[in-house]
């Protein structure tokens, strides 16, 4: 039986409620760790310290305003499911629907699960994905030799690469949405 694209399986709130999940408890030890900071070792408490506390805390906070999004979409996709599987007198036509399989792409998992499994393996690392090519810009310029055009070179090849990712993985996303 053919159903609206709101009744179908809600992919997306569990992709977006297991990374988060896996992001929200990964930044949970820096977060105790830099609250708790100033009781342990206040001589290295600093500034440095409390911005450190507030991008964790509203790392924790995105992640977690994501997860509550996420649960509420497969709530509302499960009580859709369920309306749409009781018999009713108003809905003859979708019974009358001839059966259509469902044919899901496979490309969008090829884009999706290298992400997912390079975000889970970095761990608390990948609050750095989105400053690495500054970075390894700026720890081009440490050896002399190196020429001007380099740094340059490396940050928007860097940017490229996930610009382009995440494009691809919005396409991947939209494209599992609509089967």
């Amino acid at each position: 039986m053919m159903q609206p694209p709101s009744a179908q399986f809600p992919l997306l709130a569990w992709v977006v409620l297991i990374i988060g999940a896996f992001f929200f408890v990964s930044m949970l030890p820096i977060f105790f760790m830099t609250v708790i900071l100033p009781i342990w070792r206040p001589e290295e408490f600093s500034f440095v310290s409390v911005i450190m506390l507030l991008i964790a805390a509203g790392f924790m906070a995105i992640a977690l305003r994501m997860m509550k999004w996420a649960k509420q979409e497969m709530k509302t996709a499960g009580r859709q499911k369920k309306e749409m599987s009781l018999p009713s007198e108003e809905r003859p036509s979708l019974l009358l629907l001839e059966e259509v399989p469902d044919k899901k792409p496979i490309w969008p998992w090829l884009v999706i699960a290298p992400g997912a499994l390079l975000l889970i393996s970095a761990g608390p690392g990948a609050v750095m994905f989105p400053i690495m090519p500054l970075f390894l810009a700026g720890m081009s310029t440490d050896s002399g030799t190196v020429p001007k055009y380099v740094p340059l070179l490396i940050i928007l090849i860097g940017y490229g690469v996930m610009g382009g990712y995440v494009y691809w993985l919005f396409r991947a996303i939209k494209a599992l949405r609509k089967t």
